[in-house]
This record gives C-alpha cells, structure tokens and sequence, in this order.
C-alpha cells in the first residue's frame, strides 16, 4: 500500500471538536421488527380505506332515500314539488271574492353594533315610527345587539328607511295575512297569528296549511249590504249588540253572517272585550215569540182541532202563584187560533200548549234540532240550554218563549225546516261542504205554517217587515232580560225572523237586538216589531234582486 496516500477513517479519527458520527447498523432482528411494523400499516390502510367506503355508501343511501321519500310525497296526487312551498290558501266568498290572503312584506332588523351614528340614527327612527316610546329606542341602542324593531313594514316606511343608509338597517323578507274587507267578515275568518286563536282559521288551520283555498257560502255583496244595514240600526236603537243571519233554507247555506260589535282582524291587537264573540253562533237568548209558531207547527203536524177554537185572553193565566201572565197589548176577550199568532198572545199560547201536551211538545222539539248539538263545519256553536226539568210549567213558559235559551243559528236552522216543506237541514259556511237533508214534517204542516208568517206581515205584529214588491212572511219576539234572578221592565231582546218569498220559501232573515234603548216612534217601548222587523225590511228589500236575480218591482 502507498504510504503517500493519505486515507482518512472519518470514525477513527477524532474530529477537532472530539465529537464522532454515529453509524447505525441494523441486525437481522431489526429487520423483522421493520417488515412487521410496515405490513401492519398498509393493512391499516386498506382497513380503514373499507371503513371509510362502506360509512360513505352508507351515507350516500340515505340521501338518495331522504330525497326519494320528499320526491313521492309532494308529487302524491298530482301535487309537484315546486308548489310544495306554497303560500297559507286563500279564503273566498262564494263567487271567488278574496276575503283573506297573503302578501309579501318586509321586516326592519337593526344590528346596533353597524350603526355610524347613534345620535342621529335614532332620531331618524323616531320620527319613522312615531308610535314607539322613546324608551324603546334607548333600550335598542342602549347594548351591541341584532333585534327586530318592526314587523311588516309599509312602503313608504321602507323608503324612508332606505333612505337613511346606515349599515346597520337590514330587512329581512315576511308574510303576513291581510283581510281586505277589514270588519266585514271577522267573525267568519277570525285572524291568523302566531298562536291561531278563532273562527275558520283556527278550526280550518291544516286545510288552509296546505296551500288549499278556501270557498265560504257568504256572498260579499249580500254581507256589505246587511253589515252596512244593522250598523246604522244599532246606532238608530242604541243597543248593546245586534245579529243577523241570511241563509238558504233548501241547503243551509250561509249567505251572510253580522255579529256587531265586531272587530278588524288586520289589528288583533285592537280588539276590545267581547268583540270577537260571535253572537250568531256563540251566545244563546230567550227568542221570546219567535217561539210560539212551534205551538202553531206542533198543531198541524199532529192533526190537532184547534184552528177553529177561540180562546178567552181577558183574564190572563195565573201560570204560578205570584206570576200573572197578561196581554194587555190585546183589547179583546177572546181570539181566535190564527190571532193567537197576529197579535202574538201569550195567553192563547199557553191555553194552545195545554190542548196540545207535554209530550208531544219535548218530541216536537227535540225532532227540530232543538235538543242536539247543531254542527257547523269551520264555526264552533254553543249548546242550546233547555229546562233539566222539563215540567209542566216550563212546557207553559216555554210555549211564549221563556225558559229556554238557544243560539240564533239554532233557531234559523228549525225555522228552515217549517218552511221549506219540511225538510231538515244543517247550516253551512263552507261552501259545497257535505249537505245535510232529512224530511221530518208533512207539506201540510209547512204550507199551514207559512201562510200563517204571511199574515203576521200583512196584518198583526209584523208590518213593518213589509218589503215593496216582495211578499214576506214572518215572526215578530220579544223577550224581557234577566237580571239577579228576575225579569226586567226595561231591558229587552227584540227580534224578526222571516221567509222570502213566502208563496215559495227560499230564504231566512233573521235580525236581533240586544238591548234597544231609543226607538223614533216609541221612546222606551221596543218590540220586535219596531225595531227588528223594519231593520229586516231594509235588509232584505236590497239584498232580495241579489239572491233571486230579479227585480221585484217589475211584477209589483
């Protein structure tokens, strides 16, 4: 070997700072543990690979079904999917009239930690929404916060708003459901809001849900008409409250429906007490008269001699012994059947239910509906109250209208049936809704019964039911108010319920007041027959070409 050559062992040399490299050598034991190591992590690899395929295939299966599922359900019946989200259905009257809808609107969200200035971005405000406080806006601004300041803006507020540019004003889409007619049809439609609480947008709440329209039985110029008509008789009367009901007595179809005081459903938050009870339906009277024609009903279905009778009224009836039933409004000794009814005695028509029998009363009655839950699809209807004990003297006070109270819509439905030929039928407000039909009264019984409401009009307490070129027939009541437990002097219902046209019975009016305090004619002294009857007149005198597409006064 040449010595020249220099060969340098870098680890047996020592470097200048006496550190040396480490070599590392690897037995065959090292190799082992390195293989093993190494086949482990590929296996790992793949495990989790498999894992991973199976949990993504898994996922993928479940999106696909989710989507399938959504996919059939809005396609069932026709139903494709774009309409799926499909604005709250529409609410109609019979001819197509929107009642109550849905609009677009916008909502005012402030973001207090955007605002440029304060100062003069609540001034602005203030003067916008002049209806808030000034606390409110202080407790706005007062903390960094995204809040809604108003719902539902108008037009000219979002203007306004835009017109600020401060960052910090944001809108963000809404709905809201208006109704055009604003009073006209509260007490039918109630009003949608957060919690749904009335009417046929509570009770009718899904099928409206799904987007489904919704056909009423009203008629929109036959409700402005009564609506426009009972407000100016509430006035005129002074009272309290005041009903009316227009309805088809062949399919109980509800043409119109007014129960004032009412309430605007575009502004739930202005309803006062009591104003959104619907008297129609919710609240029960002593009817008073309007009763007696079952008496008279009562004869004829049972064949009863009675129409030749006269009965002697000068006395009056003692029905208890502190309690004298007198008809001091009648200056003859005695009646005959038919005056009993003219000239509304209550005398003759206790002397009438006595001929014709307790029994025979209860049956009669309870056959009329009286006794039942009347049903009303979309509306909810009060129990009708009759005596628990159901004697003799409540027969005899029942018999001129006292000792019971029903709803009004209870007393048009059984008046339907006396003068329709009988048959029985349900009311409805939802147009085309399923149709109720029943014969329970002779022809006989029905004929008999309207020629006796024709003569009420044309000669005894109903004149002023009269309508010009229209033949009426009808039923004058009155009846005296409780209270702490006995009858006031002063305090009356009143009412009118008629049929047009009699000769061939297509509809029912029916009209009451609650508390007539001022009459023109006779100050303090209010019937159904100045007060009720007359507002019946006005009503169906412009409501009758409507309905019938007529105009009377071309046969007059």
């Amino acid at each position: 070997m040449d010595k020249s050559k220099k060969i340098f062992y870098e680890n047996v040399m020592p470097t200048k700072d006496n550190k040396t490299v480490d070599v590392q050598f690897k037995d065959n034991n090292d190799l082992v543990i390195e293989e093993k190591r190494n086949t482990e992590v590929n296996y790992a690899k793949k495990l989790n690979n498999f894992f991973f395929s199976i949990i993504s295939c898994f996922f993928i299966f479940i999106i696909i079904s989710l989507y399938k599922t959504y996919f059939d359900y809005n396609t069932q019946k026709g139903i494709d999917r774009k309409n799926t989200l499909v604005d709250r259905g529409r609410i109609l009257d019979r001819n197509g009239e929107i009642i109550a809808t849905n609009i677009k609107t916008k909502d005012l969200y402030l973001d207090t930690r955007k605002v440029l200035d304060n100062y003069e971005l609540k001034i602005k405000l203030r003067e916008i929404f002049p209806e808030k406080n000034n606390f409110f806006f202080d407790r706005v601004f007062s903390k960094k916060q995204y809040i809604r300041i108003k719902k539902h803006l108008t037009p000219k507020e979002i203007n306004e708003l835009r017109k600020i540019g401060d960052p910090a004003i944001q809108f963000h889409n809404s709905i809201k459901r208006i109704y055009l007619h604003h009073n006209l049809f509260s007490h039918l439609t109630g009003f949608k809001s957060a919690n749904i609480t009335s009417k046929v947008e509570k009770n009718l709440n899904s099928f409206l849900n799904g987007g489904n329209d919704l056909s009423l039985s009203v008629d929109l110029r036959v409700q402005s008409i009564v609506h426009k008509e009972l407000s100016e008789s509430l006035k005129r009367y002074d009272a309290n409250s005041a009903v009316t009901i227009i309805i088809n007595v062949h399919n109980g179809d509800i043409l119109s429906l007014v129960s004032l005081p009412d309430f605007d459903p575009n502004h739930p938050e202005n309803i006062k007490a009591f104003t959104e009870n619907n008297l129609a339906t919710e609240a029960r009277y002593e009817m008073g008269s309007t009763l007696k024609i079952f008496n008279a009903a009562l004869a004829f279905e049972n064949n009863l001699d009675l129409e030749n009778r006269k009965f002697k009224i000068n006395d009056g009836y003692q029905i208890t012994s502190e309690k004298l039933i007198e008809d001091k409004h009648i200056k003859k000794e005695q009646i005959s059947f038919e005056e009993i009814f003219t000239k509304s005695s209550n005398v003759g028509s206790i002397q009438l239910i006595e001929e014709i029998g307790i029994k025979k009363q209860k049956v009669f009655l309870k056959k009329m509906g009286l006794k039942e839950n009347l049903n009303l699809y979309g509306l909810n209807i009060v129990k009708n109250k009759l005596p628990d004990h159901w004697d003799h003297l409540a027969s005899k006070f029942i018999s001129y209208g006292y000792g019971t109270s029903i709803s009004p819509i209870s007393l048009v439905s059984a008046y339907s049936t006396l003068v329709n030929g009988g048959f029985k039928v349900d009311p409805r407000i939802v147009k085309n809704s399923e149709e109720s039909r029943k014969k329970i009264l002779k022809d006989e019984t029905s004929t008999k019964v309207n020629n006796l409401l024709k003569k009420i009009v044309n000669s005894g307490t109903g004149k002023k039911a009269k309508v010009i070129g229209l033949e009426v027939g009808g039923k004058t009541g009155t009846s005296r108010k409780l209270e702490n437990g006995k009858y006031s002097e002063r305090k009356v219902i009143t009412s009118f319920i008629g049929t047009f046209p009699i000769n061939k019975p297509e509809y029912i009016a029916f009209v009451l007041f609650d508390e007539p305090r001022r009459n023109t004619q006779e100050f303090l002294e209010n019937f159904g027959g100045n007060t009720a009857a007359p507002t019946f007149s006005r009503i169906v005198g412009k409501i009758s070409p409507i309905l019938n597409e007529n105009n009377y006064l071309k046969n007059y």
